[in-house]
């Protein structure tokens, strides 16, 4: 990308691919607001066949009509009883099929992105024999997919048990679950999320199913590893900043709430967020395109010193042979 006598860091080269490829922001936010989109209209859906499961009788509505909170109380607990086990079952299906969604479209949405960032950082014919490698791709997000639930789930294990032994009197085993079970649940939950979510480049990168991307990913972390560390590092100061300074703009309409109306308030508020999420999405693009040139640069050989000229060699070894000068000043007189 850089011209010659140019170069240039991964980091600049990040955001350099967002500038020199508009699209690529554009693609990233429309697979991922479709996802949402679709992800909320199944949440709603799954709320409006629970809620017409559940029966009301006549002396259920009289009660919730009632202006003491004691009744309105009391015919809740006769509407909703028998339904927890329903509510769990619509909450895992509901999850399961978020999930899934989310991995399809994450396969299609971010191998087309990784494609012209490979294309963008990558030689020129690279871009032409680039496949969209879905099944590898979609196997790398399900299981991405799958260790965040996982540490999700062993997060609130860990707080369950760890309070369960504070109220059994057991504060030792309760500092254990508390200290070591949280916080190994949250540094192995995000590290394993990155590094899920950096293998689906050298899928693209190198036509690699599943398990030799893993395989690559490692040996690129094993390489890199100090200039991953600082890139990622960098992307995550910038990315506090970004959320500092847009949740006080975010905020910030709620000022308005007496000389407007809530509606417009509202409305403010969701047009900032989105702002928001696609400066978020934006720094994601950026930080990938850092990836994908620090693999570019990880892929090539390493220069080999030039040997030291040896002093000896220079010198030669033997004298060369002067014939007698026969000149007549050097004759005898």
């Amino acid at each position: 990308m850089p011209p010659p006598g140019h170069v240039r860091s991964p980091f600049q080269e990040g955001f350099a691919a967002l500038r020199e490829e508009p699209l690529l922001l554009r693609a990233e936010l429309t697979w991922r607001w479709c996802f949402a989109l679709a992800a909320w209209i199944l949440a709603l859906a799954a709320a409006a066949l629970f809620l017409d499961s559940l029966k009301l009788s006549g002396l259920d509505r009289l009660l919730l009509g009632a202006a003491q909170p004691f009744r309105q109380q009391s015919a809740l607990t006769q509407v909703f009883q028998g339904a927890l086990l329903r509510i769990v079952w619509i909450k895992f299906f509901v999850l399961a099929g978020i999930t899934v969604l989310w991995a399809f479209a994450a396969a299609i949405g971010r191998a087309a992105s990784l494609r012209n960032l490979v294309a963008l950082f990558g030689d020129d014919d690279r871009d032409e024999d680039a496949g969209w490698q879905f099944h590898p791709m979609l196997q790398l997000h399900l299981a991405r997919a799958l260790w965040t639930w996982t540490a999700i789930a062993s997060l609130i294990a860990s707080f369950l048990l760890g309070t369960a032994m504070l109220q059994q009197q057991h504060p030792a085993r309760a500092a254990f679950f508390y200290v070591f079970g949280v916080a190994l649940s949250i540094v192995f939950g995000v590290v394993l999320n990155w590094f899920f979510g950096l293998a689906p480049l050298f899928c693209i990168r190198n036509q690699a199913n599943a398990r030799d991307a893993v395989s690559l990913t490692l040996d690129f972390c094993s390489r890199q590893g100090g200039r991953i560390f600082g890139l990622s590092l960098g992307f995550l100061a910038l990315r506090f900043v970004w959320a500092g300074s847009m949740f006080f703009l975010v905020l910030a309409p709620t000022s308005l709430g007496k000389h407007v109306a809530i509606g417009w308030v509202l409305l403010m508020m969701l047009v900032l967020f989105l702002i928001y999420l696609a400066g978020a999405d934006a720094l994601y693009l950026a930080r990938l395109g850092t990836y994908a040139s620090l693999a570019e640069i990880n892929s090539q050989p390493e220069p080999q010193p030039e040997p030291a000229p040896d002093p000896q060699a220079a010198t030669p070894s033997w004298t060369p042979y002067l014939p007698p000068d026969d000149s007549p000043n050097t004759q005898p007189a």
